[in-house]
Order: structure tokens, then sequence, then C-alpha cells
């Protein structure tokens, strides 16, 4: 028996729209096969993502689709908010069809709608020993600033409905977007699973600059420390022209203009340690406030020629739904 949940599977496209058709097809018999209604939201980012023809392909032959194509090519947590902001299922699936199996679909559904409206994928696969290495570095790092993500965490989510809004109500949340998911306070849950393909890094450099962005777009943490550092040095600076005033005192044998070139160095150090400190904080304000210019542009929208169900109308035969459904998206309460 199908269920009666409104699914929405977020697909990102990351080299070509017509490169991921077989996994869009497989993806479609999944979930005619589990739910009335579902929903495909292909993000399709930048000019060379997609084209007219592999779109028309896959609108005529896939129902429920919905691609959304944007201006130019962001980063793929903003993608993936794009997908978020425009889903309407009661249950959205942000799906990796380059690395998850579409046949786990229905399992982590089934474990968000058991009463955990966040589920977070968590890898299976074997780990080398330096990216375990680097990855313990970077879990503490994030963990730092209050992003706790269970071990060997993948991209793969399952929101409940209740998690989606408490997550896009916020306004400007894009670069904050796995952050937000972490934090809206319902409960949250690992989903183990083997990925069929896996990267485990992008690089040292592009890992570092990666794991700063996170930061520093996710927290204004990073600014604190800033602070205490700017604060720490003006306060060495400080020590450093005491130390210098009693040298001059108590030791006379010392290079004329020495002390009065410390003194004057570490005064005006102090000051500009200071001024950053304030900085820091003013910086880290503007941050959290963020501004309102939007972060992606939707150039067009296209849906599936083909309908789920012709002789279907919008009338449920029971107000309440027979499932075990404890996040209450909306039709079981």
């Amino acid at each position: 028996m199908k269920s009666e949940s409104f699914v929405s599977i977020v697909v990102v496209v990351q080299t070509h729209l017509q490169e991921i058709s077989k996994q869009l097809a497989e993806l479609y018999v999944v979930l005619d096969k589990n739910y009335t209604d579902y929903e495909i939201v292909v993000i399709a980012p930048g000019m060379s993502s997609t084209s007219a023809q592999a779109e028309d392909t896959l609108l005529q032959h896939i129902p429920g689709m919905r691609i959304i194509h944007l201006s130019a090519a962001v980063y793929i947590d903003v993608a993936l908010a794009a997908g978020l902001e425009n889903a309407i299922g009661d249950f959205v699936v942000l799906w990796n069809a380059y690395a998850d199996p579409v046949s786990l679909i229905p399992e982590i559904v089934t474990q968000c709608r058991q009463g955990q409206d966040v589920v977070v994928g968590v890898t299976n696969n074997a780990k080398s020993f330096p990216y375990r290495l680097v990855r313990k570095f970077v879990n503490m790092a994030l963990q730092a600033i209050e992003y706790d993500l269970p071990s060997n965490s993948t991209g793969l989510r399952c929101l409940s409905r209740r998690a989606v809004n408490a997550v896009t109500r916020v306004g400007r949340f894009h670069h904050q977007f796995y952050l937000r998911i972490q934090k809206t306070g319902y409960p949250a849950g690992a989903f183990p699973y083997t990925p069929h393909t896996e990267v485990e890094g992008m690089g040292m450099i592009n890992s570092v600059r990666r794991l700063l962005r996170l930061m520093v777009f996710n927290s204004s943490r990073p600014l604190r420390w800033m602070s205490v550092v700017g604060f720490c040095g003006s306060l060495a600076a400080f020590v450093f022209a005491s130390y210098s005033v009693l040298i001059h005192l108590l030791n006379g044998h010392v290079v004329e203009g020495w002390t009065t070139t410390i003194l004057f160095m570490s005064l005006l150090f102090t000051l500009q340690f200071i001024m950053l400190a304030f900085f820091g904080e003013y910086l880290g304000r503007l941050l959290d406030e963020s501004s309102e210019q939007a972060e992606y542009a939707v150039v067009y929208e296209r849906n599936s020629e083909v309908m789920l169900n012709t002789d279907r109308v919008n009338v449920l035969s029971d107000s309440l739904s027979t499932e075990n459904n404890r996040v209450q998206t909306g039709r079981d309460k």
C-alpha cells in the first residue's frame, strides 16, 4: 500500500543534467512504488548545467518533476537551500544522485516519520588514515562553533515539514544552511548507509578554505577569538613597555633612545590591538544581522508534462492517517 505522505526529493545538478537522467528515472520508479504524492525538485545552477534537450527528455517521461534553473553557479549549500525553499512535501530529502542509492529513500523517510525531524546520513565506507585525521580536526573546529554532526556524516538529509519551516523562516540562511538544520531544536538522528561512490576530500587547501568559510558564515565566534587574541596582544605590549621602563630605571647601561622607542611602539600596538578587537565585535554583529542580498536568482522553472494520477482528486478518505507519523506533518494531527 502506498503512503499518503507527500515526499519531496531535492537533487542538485553538479555537472550536467543529462548525466543523472538514469538516476532520476530510477528515483521516479521508487517514489511511484511507495508514495501517492511526490515531487522531484531538480536544481540546475549555472548555464552549463542543463540544456533544453535534456530537460524535454526528462519532463516528457518522468511525472512530478520540477527543474529550477539558477542564473549562475553557486555553492552546494545555496543550491540545496533553493531546493528546500521550493519543496512543498511533508518530508524533504536532500539526495545526491551521484553517490546515494535510490533505494534508501523510503527507509530514511520512515525513520523521519518515527519521530526524528532531522535525519543525517552517515557513511559506512572505510576511511583512510589521513582523512580520519583531518576529519577529526575539522569536527573539533566545527564543534567549537556548536555545529555538532555525527561522525562520517554525508550530505544526505531528510527533514520533516516543521523542520523545513524552522530552517526557511529565518530569512537569509543559505550560508548557514547545514548549521540551521542542526539547530532547529527538533529531534535528530543518524542514518547509516553505504554510498555508491564517495570522494574523501577536495585537497588540503580547498578543505581548509571550505572550513574557514563554513566557520565564518556560520558563527561569529572566530571573530570573538580574534578579539581575545587582540586583547592578549595589547596586554603583551603593555608588559613589554613596562619591562623597558624598568630596565632603564634599574640599569642605566642601555642604548640611548631604546626605551622611548620600545615604549612608543608598544603603546601604538596596544591601541591597534584594542581597535581591532572592537572592529571584530562590530563585524560579528554585522555578520549576525546579515544583509538582505539574494544568494541566487531563478532563470526559469519547468514542470513535467505528465501528471501523477489524472483520476485522483484532492480529497482524503479519512481525516486521520493510519500511518504512524510522530513528526506531525499536518495531515495526521
